[in-house]
């Protein structure tokens, strides 16, 4: 399944590889994602060190330090950046609640992968990534029923990503609905998922 790390999703597939192998990561979000953190990075750089933002500098520094922690897997010091970041106010709190409870789930707390998940969804319903994110720490946690939920969420927001259509088709097969699971693949074959073609024919009767 695929995995929705943010910026830094492309840079953690052996760290996360073991525990979620049926997880990828939603490639939309990890193009725009980028741009935002190396946008902010740039700020940060070209800001003068009397700017009287210092308080937003401040934030995207602390922000941007997590996020190089969590491509190398130290989650541990993700979170405590994490932590700084959000006691600076930050107008993309859902971003960074969210990227907290990434940095959770590959430690291993599903639980508090879901508050920090859930906390993202309290400030925007319609943030899509936090619905995305959740269900991996569901599915992990054997909350099938819920990741499911969470997935058809995210199509809800978004009917063409395509990532969600995959992964809600491989929690269905883990259930026993391959009906189900043929009709998600055929979907995100039908919006260019390669994997999904190869898993429709696979698993065709």
């Amino acid at each position: 399944m695929k995995l929705l790390n943010t910026t830094i999703a492309l840079g953690v597939g052996t760290a996360t590889a073991a525990g979620l192998s049926l997880l990828k990561v939603n490639k939309d979000f990890v193009v725009g994602s980028t741009a935002l953190v190396v946008g902010a990075g740039l700020m940060i750089a070209l800001r003068d060190e009397d700017d009287p933002n210092k308080k937003l500098k401040d934030y995207e520094y602390f922000f941007n330090k997590a996020q190089d922690k969590f491509e190398v897997a130290n989650y541990e010091g993700a979170i405590l950046d994490y932590n700084k970041a959000l006691e600076l106010s930050p107008t993309e709190i859902c971003l960074v609640y969210s990227m907290r409870g990434n940095a959770k789930r590959n430690l291993g707390d599903f639980e508090g992968a879901i508050s920090d998940q859930n906390k993202a969804l309290d400030f925007d319903p319609l943030y899509a990534d936090g619905y995305f994110n959740r269900s991996s720490a569901k599915f992990k946690m054997g909350d099938f029923a819920g990741a499911i939920d969470d997935y058809s969420q995210v199509i809800k927001i978004n009917p063409k990503d395509s990532d969600a259509f995959f992964n809600r088709a491989n929690v269905k097969k883990e259930i026993g609905d391959m009906n189900g699971a043929r009709e998600d693949w055929r979907k995100a074959v039908d919006l260019g998922d390669e994997e999904a073609e190869k898993l429709l024919h696979e698993n065709c009767e």
